[in-house]
Protein backbone atom coordinates (compact mmCIF):
# COMPACT_ATOMS: atom_id res chain seq x y z
CA UNK A 1 0.00 0.00 0.00
CA UNK A 2 1.42 3.38 -0.99
CA UNK A 3 1.81 6.19 1.52
CA UNK A 4 -0.98 8.76 1.40
CA UNK A 5 -0.66 12.27 2.81
CA UNK A 6 -3.17 13.07 5.56
CA UNK A 7 -5.86 15.59 4.57
CA UNK A 8 -6.12 18.57 6.87
CA UNK A 9 -8.91 17.94 9.35
CA UNK A 10 -9.28 14.29 8.32
CA UNK A 11 -10.21 11.81 11.03
CA UNK A 12 -7.51 9.23 11.61
CA UNK A 13 -8.42 5.90 13.21
CA UNK A 14 -5.84 3.89 15.10
CA UNK A 15 -5.90 0.85 17.35
CA UNK A 16 -3.69 0.98 20.45
CA UNK A 17 -3.73 -2.04 22.77
CA UNK A 18 -7.37 -2.42 23.90
CA UNK A 19 -8.48 0.96 22.57
CA UNK A 20 -9.63 2.40 19.28
CA UNK A 21 -8.90 6.09 18.88
CA UNK A 22 -10.46 8.42 16.33
CA UNK A 23 -8.51 11.67 16.09
CA UNK A 24 -8.94 14.93 14.22
CA UNK A 25 -6.21 17.54 14.46
CA UNK A 26 -6.90 21.01 13.19
CA UNK A 27 -4.61 24.02 13.32
CA UNK A 28 -5.74 25.12 16.79
CA UNK A 29 -7.92 22.24 18.06
CA UNK A 30 -7.54 18.52 18.58
CA UNK A 31 -10.54 16.20 18.91
CA UNK A 32 -10.32 12.62 20.10
CA UNK A 33 -12.93 9.87 20.47
CA UNK A 34 -11.76 6.79 22.34
CA UNK A 35 -13.34 3.35 22.65
CA UNK A 36 -12.17 1.17 25.54
CA UNK A 37 -12.76 -2.34 24.15
CA UNK A 38 -12.34 -3.91 27.61
CA UNK A 39 -15.33 -1.96 28.94
CA UNK A 40 -17.49 -2.25 25.83
CA UNK A 41 -20.02 -5.10 26.03
CA UNK A 42 -21.24 -4.63 22.46
CA UNK A 43 -24.78 -3.57 23.34
CA UNK A 44 -25.02 -1.53 20.11
CA UNK A 45 -26.83 1.47 21.61
CA UNK A 46 -24.15 3.78 20.22
CA UNK A 47 -24.66 2.37 16.71
CA UNK A 48 -28.42 2.95 17.01
CA UNK A 49 -28.07 6.64 17.92
CA UNK A 50 -25.22 7.58 15.56
CA UNK A 51 -26.70 10.26 13.24
CA UNK A 52 -24.16 9.49 10.49
CA UNK A 53 -24.32 5.68 10.80
CA UNK A 54 -20.57 5.73 11.35
CA UNK A 55 -20.64 2.98 13.98
CA UNK A 56 -21.00 -0.56 12.73
CA UNK A 57 -22.34 -3.25 15.06
CA UNK A 58 -21.09 -6.82 14.85
CA UNK A 59 -23.18 -9.37 16.79
CA UNK A 60 -21.60 -12.30 18.62
CA UNK A 61 -20.70 -15.32 16.54
CA UNK A 62 -21.67 -18.74 17.80
CA UNK A 63 -20.25 -22.18 17.10
CA UNK A 64 -22.83 -24.61 18.29
CA UNK A 65 -23.89 -23.56 21.78
CA UNK A 66 -20.74 -21.52 22.53
CA UNK A 67 -19.90 -17.96 21.63
CA UNK A 68 -16.86 -17.82 19.36
CA UNK A 69 -16.64 -14.03 19.64
CA UNK A 70 -18.39 -11.37 21.66
CA UNK A 71 -20.43 -8.58 20.10
CA UNK A 72 -18.44 -5.52 19.11
CA UNK A 73 -18.53 -2.16 17.36
CA UNK A 74 -16.24 -0.42 14.91
CA UNK A 75 -16.03 3.12 13.53
CA UNK A 76 -15.94 4.33 9.95
CA UNK A 77 -13.65 7.40 9.98
CA UNK A 78 -15.07 8.55 6.64
CA UNK A 79 -18.57 8.93 8.15
CA UNK A 80 -17.85 9.98 11.75
CA UNK A 81 -18.08 13.71 12.56
CA UNK A 82 -17.02 13.37 16.24
CA UNK A 83 -20.33 14.75 17.50
CA UNK A 84 -20.26 12.67 20.70
CA UNK A 85 -23.80 11.27 20.64
CA UNK A 86 -22.37 7.79 21.12
CA UNK A 87 -20.45 8.99 24.19
CA UNK A 88 -23.57 10.42 25.79
CA UNK A 89 -25.54 7.14 25.58
CA UNK A 90 -22.89 4.53 26.42
CA UNK A 91 -24.15 2.81 29.61
CA UNK A 92 -20.68 1.58 30.64
CA UNK A 93 -18.72 4.72 29.74
CA UNK A 94 -16.61 2.76 27.26
CA UNK A 95 -16.57 5.80 24.97
CA UNK A 96 -14.83 9.05 25.88
CA UNK A 97 -14.44 12.30 24.00
CA UNK A 98 -11.68 14.84 24.49
CA UNK A 99 -11.18 18.28 23.00
CA UNK A 100 -7.67 19.65 23.48
CA UNK A 101 -7.07 17.05 26.20
CA UNK A 102 -10.13 17.95 28.30
CA UNK A 103 -13.11 15.60 28.45
CA UNK A 104 -16.01 17.25 26.64
CA UNK A 105 -19.03 16.07 24.69
CA UNK A 106 -20.24 18.55 22.04
CA UNK A 107 -23.85 17.31 21.88
CA UNK A 108 -24.22 17.64 25.65
CA UNK A 109 -22.68 21.12 25.80
CA UNK A 110 -24.80 22.38 22.90
CA UNK A 111 -27.92 20.35 23.80
CA UNK A 112 -28.33 19.05 20.25
CA UNK A 113 -29.42 15.42 20.54
CA UNK A 114 -31.11 13.49 17.75
CA UNK A 115 -34.92 13.54 17.92
CA UNK A 116 -35.31 9.76 17.88
CA UNK A 117 -33.13 6.71 17.69
CA UNK A 118 -33.23 4.40 14.71
CA UNK A 119 -33.66 0.84 15.90
CA UNK A 120 -33.27 -1.76 13.18
CA UNK A 121 -35.32 -4.79 14.17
Amino acid sequence: MAWEPKRRGAIVKRDVEDRTIMERSLLVKRYELELDRKRCIGCGICADVCPKEAIKYFPAEFRGMRAASRPSIDFDPELCVLCGECVSVCPLHALRMRMDGAERVPVVELNVFAQATRKRW
